[in-house]
This record gives structure tokens, sequence and C-alpha cells, in this order.
């Protein structure tokens, strides 16, 4: 019963091979991401950065729920977060992360905002702002498309 509540809250995943393959078998579930290699290897896609620490935007890009550690703490660390999730397959996953997304903005008491329509957020504190130098960075890096 506990595991069952474990799993109901999103803490414990449920290791069935029939739901798997009925996730990954109903097309109605999954968006199909680009074939761009973006922002992260294949080796450990949740270490790599696109630039130097000092900069004023930390770029995240996601390619499971199993790396959503590193959104949370990147927005506990930085003032401004930009979330990619184009590279997420499933569209449960993705509500997932959007979900764990928003109630780590709402509890940091920061801000979300869609900066590309197919899957990238920006997350920012009340008191910070995207410079325009930053912004035309993220629009470089096809991160930015309003």
């Amino acid at each position: 019963m506990f595991n069952k509540f474990l799993m109901i809250i999103g803490l414990k995943e449920e290791e069935s091979k029939v739901l798997q393959e009925k996730i990954i078998s109903d097309s109605s579930q999954k968006t199909i991401p680009s074939t761009e290699n973006r922002f992260v290897s294949h080796v450990n896609s949740s270490e790599v950065t696109v630039h130097s620490t000092d900069e004023d935007v930390e770029i995240k890009a996601l390619k499971s729920w199993k790396e959503i550690e590193t959104i949370g703490n990147a927005i506990k660390d930085f003032n401004i977060v930009c979330m990619d999730i184009r590279d997420v397959f499933d569209k449960n996953e993705r509500q997932r992360i959007i979900d764990f997304a928003s109630g780590m903005v709402h509890v940091m008491n920061s801000k979300l905002r869609i900066i590309n329509p197919d899957g990238v957020y920006l997350i920012r504190k009340p008191d910070s702002n995207l410079s325009a130098s930053e912004r035309t960075r993220l629009e470089t890096l096809g991160l930015y498309k309003v």
C-alpha cells in the first residue's frame, strides 16, 4: 500500500514491464523530439553545461524524469534557469517535469514563463531580469522563440 502511495505522488516508479510496453506502444502518449543534439551528451546529460557558470542563465536540458534533481538544484542555486524539455519523449514525463518545476517555482517564490512553445521554460526569481545580451544568446542557441 505504501509503495502504491509513493507511485501515485511520483516518488517511485512502477517496475511493471506491461505498463512500460503500453506507454511505448501508445503513440498518443509520445511527443516526437527533434533530431538535434542540443546541449547534452549521451554519456551523462545531466552534467553537461553549454556555458561557464559565471553567466546569468543556467541552461538545463532534460531527456527524462530521472534528471529532475538537476532542475531542483538549479532553481535553488541560480537566479535564472532555462529548462529545455524538448527531448523528453513521453507526454506524461513532460507533465511530471512541468508539475515539479511549477512546485519548485511556487516554493522558491519564483516565476515560470514559456520562452519556446516546443518545450523551453524560463524560471526566474522576481528580483532578477533577463538581460538583452542573455536573451540574444538564448535566441542564438534556439531556446528563446516567443
